[in-house]
């Protein structure tokens, strides 16, 4: 599947509509970090490794952890596919923003986040299409800033049915070593790779110099 061809317009677009539809039991099912061992963890990590305040949620969901890197002391853009998700985030914490967007053609400045928190939502694009992300999430970052990207480690990609969301999502598992090598294509320094503790979920945190 190639970035720019109408399967990868597909995948965005069902994405977009599932999240729309099925958001009440997404966020029932998402909204606290107790649901979620470890993450906390992951989240202070991260803002500990700032150079700055200025973070974009990339993919921000219910706003679970915007309020949670907000009250660390964040500055917080959330962006993500779904209006929905947006109006929930919005209506959940003190955002500095919310900003619908497509994670492979963001619409922000060069260098304007000291941080992005991509939690599960570079997973939702194909394979292919992933440099591309790594390389726009590179190019919104400040010199020295960090990313965090959480993903599944396997190896077929696909479409995966879930009881809470109205229709399939594309699941794009990675090999974390796949993922250190293309955020150094993209132009990360440092790649480090961090296991979760919930299953064979990983994050992969990575340095603008």
């Amino acid at each position: 599947m190639h970035v720019n061809d109408e399967s990868l317009r597909a995948v965005v677009s069902s994405t977009r509509r599932t999240y729309d539809e099925s958001a009440e039991a997404y966020v029932r099912t998402t909204d606290t970090l107790d649901k979620f061992p470890g993450l906390d963890r992951e989240l202070d990590r991260f803002f500990a490794a700032l150079p700055g305040d200025s973070v974009l949620d990339l993919g921000c969901g219910s706003g679970r952890d915007s309020d949670y890197l907000i009250r660390r002391g964040a500055t917080v853009v959330a962006g993500d596919l779904s209006e929905v998700m947006l109006r929930t985030t919005r209506d959940r914490c003190a955002v500095a923003g919310v900003l619908q967007l497509d994670l492979l053609a963001m619409p922000f400045a060069d260098g304007v986040f000291d941080g992005v928190w991509a939690c599960a939502s570079v997973l939702h694009v194909p394979r292919t299409a992933h440099l591309a992300a790594f390389v726009e999430i590179h190019r919104v970052l400040a010199k020295g800033g960090v990313a965090a990207i959480s993903l599944k480690e396997g190896g077929e990609e696909g479409w995966v049915e879930d009881p809470r969301m109205s229709s399939p999502r594309w699941f794009s598992p990675r090999r974390p070593e796949a993922v250190v090598g293309e955020l150094g294509v993209a132009g990360f320094t440092s790649a480090r790779v961090f296991p979760s503790g919930r299953g064979t979920w990983f994050v992969v945190e990575a340095k603008k110099t």
